[in-house]
């Protein structure tokens, strides 16, 4: 099987699954500084490649081991979400992860964001009492579900806090 790591540039067109783009993410003082999209079959084998871009991305930002491992599992319970539903239709659909850091405050440190999407049916969804979706808060800064045109999307933020992005 195939997969592609698309660096992209700063304002990126994306199509949700009815063709309409969709918009990048934009922080507080702009759009993303660099974007790295990759899509991978809905495989739980496949889901190292998410954690190693995770990995290659943390370090270029200078993230510390720990944090490194932090990102790393979260973009794992990330994928968990739907690959572990009952719920999600699994063969022949895909995960698409973006890695998106946007700028700060006048040359502070920004953020990295991380989105997992996949299609979702109406009653896929973390349940937000599970462990899983407990531990993967308290890896991340901010975490947000939401589902929209058959599109469900986990979103993670990581404060880069005393970093330049």
């Amino acid at each position: 099987m195939y997969q592609e790591i698309q660096p992209e540039s700063a304002d990126p067109e994306r199509a949700k699954p009815d063709g309409e783009p969709v918009a990048p993410e934009r922080g507080p003082n702009g759009p993303a500084l660099s974007t790295v999209a990759l899509t991978i079959p809905a495989d739980r084998d496949q889901v190292v490649l998410v954690r190693s871009v995770a990995a290659h991305i943390g370090v270029r930002l200078g993230l510390t081991v720990e944090e490194l491992t932090d990102l790393r599992l979260a973009v794992d319970e990330a994928c968990g979400v739907f690959l572990l539903s009952p719920d999600f239709g699994g063969l022949g659909e895909a995960l698409d992860c973006r890695f998106e850091e946007l700028p700060g405050d006048d040359g502070a440190a920004g953020t990295l964001v991380v989105t997992v999407s996949a299609p979702v049916g109406p009653t896929l969804g973390p349940d937000e009492d599970d462990i899983g979706w407990i531990m993967l808060g308290a890896l991340v800064d901010e975490l947000t579900w939401r589902t929209e045109n058959g599109l469900g999307t986990v979103r993670l933020v990581k404060l880069l806090a005393g970093r330049e992005v």
